[in-house]
């Protein structure tokens, strides 16, 4: 069976359909048409040019080579298998997500957060009051955190995000990753809620720098670019076969992207055996790469591809925009 690279996959090179967004509805998903003529691996019997599909085998890992297959042959998508490799991953691993009054890093506010570890050590759960100028109505979709339940039962919010980013700066001084999905915006938003409490920065309590983290989104988006389907966590989540009970509640947030970042690296030996600091550096890569993929592929887009923390500004609060209409997607990944 012939072996193909990169530049003998559809069109030549590498497609320029890349990864789906978040939220891509699956008729859209891209489908790899052979240009040649190749052997099924499941039948063993010839697929015509342009009459089969291509499919990247997964079982080894990010090096799989592609195959083609008879539609009738084509196997169902499955993440690689893991690994037990030793690797960052195997080390005490710590995990915090947030729920905020939106999207907006540098306006919104933070009304709770958690913070969970691979070895039970250390939970955190906080209920944060953002000020009496912050409304929270209608609830948020998500976390479901109301104005009331904030302002009676949170803590004040300067105390609470303290505690937080001493937390984090603690687990960040024993230089083993900490994981955080979508580091740009959590980080960017925690980054400016302490700015406008006055309170010092976590990266100002990081004295060796604000690393290393772990994004298993970053991860996920190198690891498996062809993949079909979103990149919602939730999805995300169900590609590999990881429970997600309460999506967009810190605590299981903060759970569930603690064993995706523990998943991620045993199923990709060439990223589970990076050194914490490669595994830093090489996302800061990685980053900047997917922005450029997702220009060249739609020249409207604007992403960012700072990471792990972009714009940190204390801008005033101002009511969230109403919501887009419902097009299946979300608009934080």
């Amino acid at each position: 069976m012939r072996q193909y690279s990169a530049a003998d996959r559809p069109g030549g090179g590498r497609p320029e359909v890349g990864r789906p967004e978040a939220g891509r509805p699956e008729a859209d998903r891209p489908e790899f048409v052979n240009r040649y003529e190749d052997t099924c691996p499941v039948c063993l019997r010839t697929v015509p040019a342009g009459q089969g599909l291509r499919q990247r085998d997964r079982s080894s890992g990010h090096d799989g080579h592609w195959s083609t297959y008879h539609r009738s042959c084509l196997p169902e998508e499955a993440p690689p298998p893991r690994r037990r490799h030793k690797g960052w991953h195997s080390r005490t691993l710590m995990a915090f997500d947030i729920a905020a009054t939106g999207n907006r890093p540098t306006v919104d506010r933070v009304v709770a957060a958690a913070v969970r570890s691979t070895d039970g050590s250390t939970g955190l759960d906080l209920l944060i009051d953002p000020g009496p100028e912050v409304q929270l109505d209608p609830v948020g979709e998500r976390h479901g955190i109301t104005a009331e339940m904030a302002r009676t039962g949170g803590d004040p919010a300067a105390e609470a995000l303290d505690r937080l980013a001493d937390t984090l700066a603690a687990h960040l001084a024993t230089k083993n990753p900490l994981v955080v999905w979508h580091a740009p915006w959590v980080l960017s938003l925690l980054e400016s809620e302490l700015l406008r409490h006055g309170l010092p920065s976590l990266a100002a309590r990081c004295p060796e720098g604000l690393a290393p983290i772990a994004d298993p989104l970053v991860l996920d988006r190198h690891a498996d670019q062809f993949r079909s389907g979103g990149r919602a966590r939730d999805a995300v989540a169900d590609w590999y076969g990881i429970p997600y009970d309460r999506p967009g509640h810190p605590a299981s947030d903060a759970e569930t992207v603690l064993v995706l970042a523990q998943v991620i690296a045993a199923c990709y030996p060439h990223i589970g055996k990076l050194s914490r600091p490669a595994l830093h550096t090489e996302q800061v890569r990685w980053s900047a790469e997917w922005a450029e993929r997702l220009r060249k592929r739609d020249p409207r887009a604007t992403p960012d591809p700072r990471w792990p923390v972009a714009t940190v500004a204390a801008d005033p609060w101002t009511p969230p925009p109403p919501p887009p209409p419902a097009s299946g997607g979300r608009s934080r990944p």
